[in-house]
């Protein structure tokens, strides 16, 4: 294509953002509808400036029509700059060739006269020369270049070159004071042409450089005379390549656009060195960098080496140019270039850059000759075209064109180098592809859709196939030589009979749906044979292979369209209630009304054995290991005639059989011990040691244990493994073998016995964790009793929201709540919690604790049964204490061996235990010593070792004559102790006297009837900020003087916590009077709150009454059907009241029905007096 309709082509975009992809600006300009663009053939980028090339000169006066925005940036997109008839470019000269050689170099050349005719301005490094003509040339520009470059000047080569017109100018005689900001107002005025300034830069020694968007605007520019400031200023046409580089800015040489050129200079001193050499200039001006050269040097020879490179970035005809011999034939004619093919493109080097361009040129032109043809075929034509097999072979056959083909939908592009190339390809892919038919019947026409079809289609070669649209026939195609074989292979496939087993996966309760409701269809599904697998997620079909086949997919397809639902419930003791009588009843009701099947997979329930709550609770305490010291003579004599040796056959059998025991005893969470059952032992305190002298005890009191701190065990998630049961195993086993010690004589059963106390009795530690291991599986077990997950399977969604709201409606119906006082429920011992944990796991309840009041919540029965069995363990262990009152009140000692005197005390935790047993009237317990199995009889209050088999005397006694089951100092009791935002208030503070003062001023009659327990201070930042906020609000609105109040608000025990951390809450507050609307009610004075109505006392008697700022604003009257307040009847807009009273002139309480407009400030802890 010749170079001026290349030049027509090009579009030269500036203002290019660094940071914008190459490919992404590419992919813009090749799309239509936002930039106006088509298909780009070409684009190079150099910093801040690209070039584009389009196939046609349409699309690029198009795209120059449009304004390009882009990543919010704004793109200068122009024309190409033409070349300019009025000036020359002489290059390679040799520096040292003075300027009147020059002038008669061009005079002889041009036949011009060098002072009527040009001007020459050189470079800074005298290599370059333009000739600047005042006429236009009259002679051919090719002929011209032709001759210069025969003849040489000075003994140098030179070339002659036309020059693009430039978009810049340069002006000097520049005074100091002027800036880039005034130039670029001047020069954008119409006084100095009126042009658009696309940049201005300072250059050295007082010049700037000025460009224009069109390069048009610099010969209007050049053709006006410029005044500034008093100052004639120079304007002269501006070109790089005139200036030398150092005194252009760095932005404006990051500006240079060249033509893809990079010219490398060698010097024979440095091989690696290289730096550009000039190249034409498409954007601005030429870009010109030069080897430095000195005076007094001559300069050595220069071999120059040109790049250029085309972008390829349309995979088609990258593929072609691989195809074609065009770059070998490059390769060929021109031996000292190098032509390469990469994979964004082709890159052109070689030391001439005229040649350079012309095989540059070549291969745009390649690429703009490329034609495509679009074919279209029908969809089993088009598939088979596009298999990559196909491709393969028929792509190898169009090598020899080149041509090459895509396929896109049911659309085939052929793509070559010339219109007959395309043809000549089509024409090759139609003769190599054939189509045959094979009959088929009817009723097996089916067939096609199996999976053996596809898989025997898959297995031919080149073949793809599909039922003909009259049907009775299949209509094949494959490549040309291969049709008999596949039509062979086609006929003995379907004469062939496949049987097929076809297994469909399902969830349990799928198929179990379609059991129950699609009864009939798979009744109807004579043909095949339907089984349900043994583990009943799915369902095989046997049959003739094509039926099968139908039947998988009308169940599938009804599979598909069964809706299904997770449905979560969570209420205490749901999964109890779905599984026992009335619940399964319900289901049934439900299953068979809305046509569905609830799957109860999911949902875990299994009964607690039936017995003693304190007895189940004991047994499920593990036989605890604790560390003693002893006495050197206590040690000899109680480990005496303990033989040591090694486990046996017999007895590994033995551990085996107890492990057995214990893994049957541990599947129902209740591990059972070898101590005995417990029998009725008189309350008295039989075992304490009365007898014991002044003296005696004085001696014992450097002997008492220090304080135990009470804990709970937390839960553990791990499960009892098999080395706990292991160790279960042996210690039982032991403690058996040394139960028989006195019936037996044989020396070695008592050393087995020992071996096993020594080496496999349990540590501490252990011991610990399969305390936490029982604790764990309990309250998995109450968690799973709480939640029941179900799975409903529908014909309709709709369906599905029914029986969730059916089951919500009758599980909600049987809920209950009931309470029980005790005052025992304050302080409950380790044993006394692992008791109720067993009620609620025993009757699938809820039992919450606040204080002396247990709330049990669940369903009715469950509930009612939960409360007998919590009152009787409340009334038996009513004398029990925490396991640290235990530790200060009593003290449990042994004596040694042959002394009654000296008593050793046990220690603290080792107390605690035995305490509890004694406490629970078991007759014996097992205990642990230092891993040494013993026996704690309380009959004879004796300590037996088992291992010895010998044993010493015990005793209890009473540290403290305290009775702590009496009622304690009230001031110690906080209910809110545990919580961190929450401190009592020092009684001997100001704070607490004002508070307490206030309060009792507001008691009128009951003022001597109140006793001040406890007052505490609430620190809830939260509350506080949305009431400051809240304040704020009433404040600008409000036509009340005072919008703040101090008032008082009582309530149960059970609410207290709740509105210290939630605030007050309307759906826990405002239980007891409605009488003025549905809000929170604050009392006036504290008499009313203090009413047991208001605040209804605890077990201990306590009453909680909160003293609250409220802010009633803006009130009137209330009705009890007020749920919020009223509007103002007065007001123009609709406002509404802040709060409501009993009485407006003098109101004894308020209601607020916004739970921000009260803040708990403190709580007071009171009691009534009587008498």
């Amino acid at each position: 294509m010749a170079e001026s309709s290349l030049e027509e082509r090009c579009v030269e975009v500036l203002d290019v953002p660094d940071d914008l992809d190459d490919e992404f600006l590419s992919l813009y300009f090749d799309n239509k509808r936002r930039s106006g663009g088509g298909s780009v053939v070409f684009l190079e980028r150099r910093g801040k400036h690209a070039l584009v090339v389009f196939e046609d000169a349409e699309t690029a006066v198009r795209v120059v029509s449009k304004t390009h925005v882009l990543q919010n940036n704004t793109l200068t997109v122009r024309r190409k700059p033409p070349k300019d008839p009025g000036k020359l470019l002489l290059q390679g000269l040799n520096p040292h060739t003075s300027l009147e050689h020059v002038e008669l170099y061009i005079e002889n050349v041009t036949g011009m006269n060098y002072e009527t005719d040009f001007i020459l301005y050189p470079s800074p490094n005298k290599d370059l020369v333009l000739v600047h003509l005042k006429n236009p040339l009259d002679k051919d520009f090719q002929m011209l270049r032709d001759e210069v470059s025969k003849k040489p000047l000075n003994e140098a080569k030179v070339t002659l070159e036309q020059v693009e017109s430039t978009d810049s100018i340069s002006v000097a005689n520049l005074s100091p004071a002027l800036t880039e900001d005034v130039l670029e107002l001047y020069f954008g005025s119409s006084r100095a042409g009126g042009a658009d300034v696309l940049a201005v830069s300072m250059l050295a020694n007082g010049r700037a450089k000025v460009s224009f968007k069109d390069v048009k605007s610099v010969d209007c520019v050049l053709q006006k005379s410029h005044h500034l400031e008093g100052t004639d200023l120079v304007v002269e046409p501006y070109f790089d390549f005139l200036h030398d580089r150092s005194s252009v800015s760095a932005q404006d040489e990051q500006g240079t656009l060249v033509d893809g050129n990079q010219s490398q200079t060698v010097s024979p001193q440095s091989p690696s060195a290289s730096v550009p050499e000039a190249s034409i200039r498409l954007g601005h001006d030429a870009a010109t960098s030069l080897v430095s050269t000195t005076a007094s040097a001559p300069e050595p020879s220069i071999q120059k080496e040109c790049v250029s490179f085309v972008s390829v970035l349309d995979a088609t005809k990258h593929h072609l140019l691989s195809l074609s011999n065009l770059l070998e034939t490059f390769k060929k004619d021109h031996p000292k270039f190098d032509v390469s093919l990469l994979k964004d493109g082709v890159q052109v080097k070689g030391p001439d850059q005229i040649e350079v361009e012309r095989l540059k040129n070549e291969v745009l032109q390649f690429l703009t000759g490329v034609v495509e043809d679009h074919l279209t075929h029908d969809k089993l034509k088009a598939e088979f075209l596009g298999r990559e097999d196909v491709k393969k072979r028929l792509n190898l056959s169009l090598k020899s064109v080149p041509s090459t083909y895509s396929v896109s939908g049911c659309t085939v592009t052929v793509t070559s180098t010339s219109r007959s190339a395309v043809r000549q390809a089509r024409d090759l892919i139609e003769s190599q592809i054939s189509e045959f038919t094979v009959p088929i019947a009817k009723e097996c026409e089916s067939v096609l859709c199996s999976q053996e079809w596809s898989d025997f289609l898959a297995s031919l070669d080149f073949c793809s196939a599909k039922l003909s649209d009259a049907g009775g026939a299949i209509t094949a195609l494959t490549l040309t030589g291969m049709e008999k074989d596949n039509q062979e292979q086609m006929v003995v496939f379907l004469s062939t009979p496949h049987q097929k087993e076809i297994v469909l996966s399902m969830e349990p309760g799928m198929l179990k749906f379609l059991q129950l409701h699609h009864q009939g269809l798979l009744a109807d599904m004579g043909e095949v044979i339907l089984f349900p697998l043994e583990t009943g997620d799915g369902l095989s079909i046997q049959g003739e292979s094509n039926v099968c086949q139908s039947a998988a997919e009308l169940l599938s397809a009804i599979i598909g369209s069964i809706f299904t639902k997770t449905i979560v419930v969570t209420q205490p003791g749901i999964s109890r209630f779905l599984l026992e009588e009335e619940g399964v009843s319900i289901l049934a009701e439900m299953t068979a009304k809305f046509e569905v099947y609830i799957d109860m997979a999911k949902v875990h329930w299994e009964p607690l054995e039936d017995g003693d709550i304190l007895e189940l609770a004991w047994k499920m305490t593990t036989c605890q290991n604790f560390q003693r010291s002893f006495s050197a003579n206590s040690v000899q004599d109680f480990t005496a005639g303990v033989p040591n040796g090694r486990t046996d056959a017999h007895t590994s059998a033995r551990i085996e059989e107890a492990k057995k025991i214990l893994a049957v005893i541990g599947s129902d969470l209740n591990p059972q011990p070898s101590s005995l059952g417990a029998t009725d032992i008189e309350s008295v305190d039989l075992y304490s040691d009365q007898s014991r002298d002044t003296s005696a005890a004085a001696e014992e009191e450097d002997d008492q244990p220090q304080s135990l701190q009470a804990h709970d065990l937390q839960s553990s998630s791990a499960p009892m493994n098999a080395c706990s049961l292991d160790e279960d195993a042996s210690f039982l086993l032991a403690i058996q073998m040394s139960m028989e010690l006195n019936q037996r004589s044989d020396a070695e059963d008592i050393q087995k016995a020992l071996e096993l106390s020594r080496s496999d009795s349990m540590p501490n530690q252990e011991n610990t964790q399969l305390e936490r291991a029982f604790d764990m599986s309990l309250e998995d077990a109450i968690k799973l009793a709480n939640k029941a997950e179900i799975c409903v399977f529908a014909n309709y969604n709709h369906d599905l929201v029914r029986v969730d709201i059916a089951l919500g409606k009758k599980v909600g119906l049987r809920q209950c709540e009931e309470k029980v006082e005790n005052k025992n429920l304050r302080k409950l011992s380790s044993h006394q919690k692992r008791c109720i944990e067993l009620i609620k796991r025993k009757h699938a309840v809820e039992i919450s604790i606040q204080g002396t009041t247990a709330v049990l919540s669940g369903f009715k029965e469950h509930v009612s049964e939960a409360v007998m069995d919590l009152k009787n363990v409340l009334r038996r262990t009513e004398s029990m204490m925490t396991d640290a009152e235990i530790v200060k009140t009593v003290q449990w000692v042994w004596y040694e061996q042959g002394s009654s005197s000296k008593a050793i005390p046990y220690p603290p935790d080792a107390t605690v235990f035995i305490e509890n047993a004694w406490k629970m009237k078991q007759k014996k317990t097992d205990i642990l010593f230092n891993n040494q199995p013993c026996s704690i009889d309380f009959e004879k209050m004796e300590e037996h070792s088992l291992a010895s088999g010998k044993s010493v005397p015990i005793g209890r006694k009473m540290l403290s004559k305290e009775d702590l089951y009496t009622d304690g100092a009230d001031e110690d009791y906080s209910l809110l102790s545990s919580m961190p935002e929450v401190c009592p208030v020092d009684v001997d503070s100001d704070e607490f006297q004002n508070v307490v003062k206030d309060f009792y001023d507001t008691l009128q009659d009951s003022h001597n009837k109140i006793r001040i327990i406890k007052v505490d201070k609430l620190m809830n930042k939260l509350l506080h900020d949305q009431y400051r906020l809240k304040k704020v609000s009433i404040e600008r609105s409000s036509s009340e003087a005072q919008v703040e109040r101090t008032l008082y608000h009582g309530t149960s025990e059970t609410s207290v916590k709740e509105i210290c951390i939630h605030g007050f809450n309307r759906s826990f507050c405002g239980k007891n009077a409605t009488v003025y609307g549905q809000g929170v009610y604050f009392a006036v004075n504290g008499s009313l709150s203090v009413s047991d109505t208001y605040s209804p006392p605890n077990a201990d008697g306590h009453k909680f009454i909160f003293v609250a700022r409220v802010l009633t604003g803006d009130f009137t009257v209330g009705k009890y059907d007020y749920k919020t307040a009223p509007l103002k009847e007065s007001s123009g807009v609709p406002v509404r009241y802040h709060s409501v009273t009993d009485q407006i002139n003098s109101p004894t309480l308020f209601v607020i029905f916004n739970d921000t407009q009260a803040y708990p400030q403190y709580l007071i802890t009171c009691k009534k007096i009587y008498g």
